[in-house]
């Protein structure tokens, strides 16, 4: 690990996982028990008895499905809640909100750039202030060294992040329909962070039973980079093939758009369209790191910009910003709103070795 422009003013924890899927499951649960429990109490306390049954029997179809589809990241589920003694399910459930047919508040700026040294991919994660304490960095190891390494909440499988073929995985949450029955988002992120390049992963999200609004940026070290919006209705729908792809919390597509309730939109990420012009004018020019991490930065219409604060009309803060160089296998991490912190880079080949630093 190194450190761009001076000691970072803030990081997250960095969590080394190894073995296999039981394995790296048991030790984030015992890692993490105690707040585990406090997480599936707070979300029982947020339902009725009626619709956290009617999520549980959701849940239980589409583990089983899961089970057969993908026994590996059902592994490493049931190894998070062996570890954490809580409940499989109450695991499941908690990972997949789309059982609750809810979504979190968490509206994000993206951009991802192809290059000749492969695709470079960036985001600021945006979500509400209490979400930003669970978050930590973690860094998969199997048998042939590090497989993935991703930004997620304690007790879930990831929000964003790279696997060991340099396929790195941005999300933005969407405004558009949901169903309660399929697959939820963090599995699909982690099936799409197991293929080797671009194509085939979005050939696997084709596959996938969709769950709720919501759009990928992905970028592999091939230098190929695309954007897709999905909902239940539209299914998945790919952007335009370009050399810049940005995105914020609104449908580009007329076939998204089509099933994007508006009014949800102006309630939860008012600042979206605004934050989409920012950005693309920061990044047009965009070749390199450099350039996405003052894109990132950019403090325009503050305090509902791209590198984002709370406002009286939205409650979120950016948690982390991140940037995957995909075709050097560096990752960088900066912890709050860029504009105010510093990112670490991670060097992914190495940062095995480097882990008992971080453990």
């Amino acid at each position: 690990m190194a450190e761009i422009n001076g000691s970072p003013l803030a990081t997250l924890p960095v969590v080394v996982l190894s073995g296999t899927a039981s394995q790296r499951g048991q030790q984030h649960g015992r890692m993490f028990a105690g707040r585990i429990s406090i997480l599936i109490a707070k979300m029982k306390e947020s339902y009725s008895p009626a619709a956290l049954n009617r999520a549980r029997e959701n849940a239980y179809i589409s583990w089983t499905n899961l089970r057969d589809r993908t026994p590996e990241v059902a592994e490493e589920i049931a190894g998070i809640a062996s570890g954490a003694n809580c409940d499989f399910i109450d695991i499941y459930c908690y990972i997949g909100f789309e059982f609750f047919d809810i979504c979190p508040a968490s509206g994000c700026s993206g951009l991802a750039i192809t290059s000749t040294r492969g695709a470079v991919l960036g985001q600021n994660w945006d979500a509400a202030p209490e979400m930003h304490s669970d978050l930590a960095f973690f860094l998969h190891v199997g048998g042939k060294g590090l497989d993935l390494a991703v930004v997620a909440s304690i007790g879930t499988l990831g929000w964003v992040g790279v696997n060991r073929s340099g396929v790195g995985l941005l999300t933005n949450d969407v405004m558009l329909d949901k169903s309660t029955s399929g697959m939820p988002s963090q599995v699909v992120r982690r099936l799409l962070l197991a293929e080797g390049n671009v194509s085939s992963a979005v050939e696997t999200l084709k596959q996938l039973p969709i769950m709720g609004g919501r759009s990928y940026l992905l970028g592999d070290c091939e230098g190929f980079i695309t954007g897709v919006e999905l909902s239940p209705s539209a299914g998945v729908c790919e952007l335009p093939n370009a050399s810049r792809i940005f995105h914020t919390n609104h449908a580009l597509l007329a076939a998204t758009r089509a099933f994007e309730d508006e009014g949800q939109l102006q309630g939860f990420y008012p600042s979206s369209h605004s934050r989409l012009v920012e950005l693309k004018r920061a990044g047009e020019d965009a070749t390199g790191v450099g350039d996405l991490m003052r894109a990132l930065a950019d403090r325009t219409n503050a305090p509902d910009a791209v590198s984002k604060t709370v406002s009286d009309r939205e409650n979120t803060r950016t948690a982390f910003s991140i940037i995957i160089d995909c075709g050097q296998r560096e990752l960088y991490l900066c912890a709050g709103p860029p504009s105010e912190g510093r990112y670490q880079r991670f060097h992914l080949p190495d940062v095995v070795a480097e882990s008992a630093e971080f453990s």
